[in-house]
């Protein structure tokens, strides 16, 4: 156990902080885990016995810890770009309101011209009216 929590569990490399020791025999592998002192030590050092019929279900136990890690790993990189995202809505929002203030204005000033144009036709054609009347 020692030499296998010596030789495996380097944190510095970058491994795991645990390490499987198989024993290819069920029945050494039994007598090392009912002996609490001895699978205490392992514990401690972060060695976890396994035999041949347990092995398969802790490698699927650490798979699915990877998998579980993986999964979080891309909840985090979609909050972070649902972040970015509400940045840039916020953004579009005020752009957005910014063109349809420029649009209402556009708008009033035009029905305001439109007003001026009918009074100013209005005004013209009564003038063009009066010098017709004159005329006669």
């Amino acid at each position: 156990m020692d030499e296998i929590a010596a030789k495996y569990i380097l944190p510095a490399e970058n491994t795991y902080d645990f390490a499987l020791m198989y024993i290819p025999a069920e029945n050494v592998y039994y007598e090392i885990i009912i002996k609490e002192d001895l699978f205490s030590y392992g514990m401690n050092k972060k060695v976890i016995p396994v035999s041949p019929n347990t092995f398969y279900a802790y490698l699927q136990v650490i798979c699915i810890g990877l998998k579980g890690l993986k999964i979080e790993e891309n909840a985090l990189a979609i909050l972070k770009n649902l972040s970015a995202l509400n940045t840039d809505i916020g953004k579009f929002k005020e752009d957005f309101d910014t063109l349809g203030g420029h649009l209402n204005n556009a708008a009033t000033k035009y029905a305001d011209s439109s007003k001026r144009f009918d009074k100013f036709s209005d005004r013209l054609i009564n003038i063009q009216e009066a010098k017709q009347i004159e005329g006669k």
